[in-house]
């Protein structure tokens, strides 16, 4: 470790890229417990400031991969992998609503995620006040694909040795390499991608290390607070993978049929009008993707989550084009699909689904 350890702590000119046993022996050696504690924090801290490259990328996903087997979907073919690592501070999750609604319209939806304890509330929470059934093993997971083809996983029950590495969020302040392992791990070894990432340069690395790992089909986008949704109030950069086949591209939403909307449509917070006491919280982002499913919110808001699940539906395979994904949203929406989707994957759970007038509660507009 110390020697792995001084090839990448030379600071930003001395620096030197890991080979790719060497970027496999340090992982090994992280999970395996055999560096110590202050090796593992001197190590993801200078890779923190190198910042990995193509190469430690895919070689740090095959060593993370090796300990524990790919979940087994029965029917992946639609199925989308749907990591979902940053961090929410402004706007809505409105991949949650998205998700449903691709799911609604045929898309098979696979999430994974961990719990944030150092937010206010994550996503996590979000999903609890939703009564939305959250996987906390494979076989769990596997159980609800073969359902709904709509699964969200909580990390920690199926991969402990990466959980406890991004659980080091905590204690740096900061993430690390392991909230770039996430992203790429695809849990079930899907055929297709969408990735979020905040930083522009992991755009063209993402890529090209999914490219290394053989993955047939991946999107990575520039996100709304690095998270895998496409902004509806500005352009959104990604880089798109098709059978070895790398391609930028620039996501609008006139792309969809929609026009450019305000960044506060894409808030968490309550209105201007509203009193503070509705700041944002797990009980008003659920409430918001409630409405949404109903079908009885308009404006830029709906606008957004439609816009986000034609990308989930373009992602799947189901349409060539944005374009053409976007009529499979609005009928899923307008239909009420949307709505009886997401009862659905409430109903069958072993408590108490949520009040179902709260998917006819008064028309919103953002």
């Amino acid at each position: 470790m110390d020697h792995v350890i001084a090839k990448i702590g030379k600071g930003l000119k001395g620096a030197k890229d890991l080979t790719w046993e060497e970027a496999k022996f340090a992982l090994n050696a992280i999970i395996e417990g055999q560096a110590t504690e202050g090796q593992i924090g001197a190590f993801l801290i200078a890779m923190r400031i190198k910042t990995e490259s193509i190469g430690e990328l895919a070689a740090f996903t095959t060593t993370t991969r090796r300990y524990v087997p790919s979940i087994q979907i029965p029917e992946s073919t639609h199925m989308v992998d749907l990591p979902l690592y940053g961090e929410k501070h402004n706007t809505l999750h409105i991949i949650i609503a998205a998700s449903l609604l691709a799911g609604a319209a045929g898309a098979g939806i696979f999430m994974h995620g961990i719990e944030n304890p150092s937010l206010g509330y994550d996503l996590s929470q979000v999903l609890q006040q939703l009564k939305l059934p959250m996987a906390q093993s494979a076989r769990e997971a596997t159980a609800q694909a073969t359902e709904h083809s709509w699964v969200y996983l909580d990390l920690a029950g199926y991969h402990a040795p990466l959980t406890k590495l991004l659980d080091l969020r905590r204690e740096f302040g900061l993430q690390n390499l392991s909230h770039q392992i996430a992203r790429l791990l695809n849990p079930a070894q899907l055929p297709s991608q969408v990735i979020g990432i905040a930083h522009p340069p992991y755009l063209n690395k993402m890529a090209e290390a999914l490219d290394m790992l053989r993955t047939p089909r991946a999107l990575i986008i520039q996100g709304v607070e690095g998270f895998p949704e496409l902004s509806i109030s500005g352009p959104s950069s990604a880089q798109e993978l098709r059978s070895g086949h790398i391609s930028p591209l620039t996501f609008r939403p006139e792309d969809a049929g929609f026009r450019f909307g305000p960044f506060q449509a894409m808030s968490a917070k309550a209105s201007p009008q509203e009193t503070t006491a509705s700041s944002p919280s797990p009980a008003h982002e659920a409430q918001v993707i409630l409405q949404l499913l109903g079908n009885r919110q308009r404006g830029d808001q709906r606008a957004w989550v439609i816009f986000n699940a034609a990308l989930l539906i373009y992602a799947s395979g189901l349409a060539p084009s944005l374009a053409k994904a976007t009529p499979l949203a609005n009928e899923a929406l307008d239909s009420g699909k949307a709505a009886t989707f997401y009862q659905n994957l409430v109903n069958n759970k072993m408590h108490t689904p949520p009040n179902p007038d709260s998917l006819s509660s008064p028309l919103v507009t953002a």
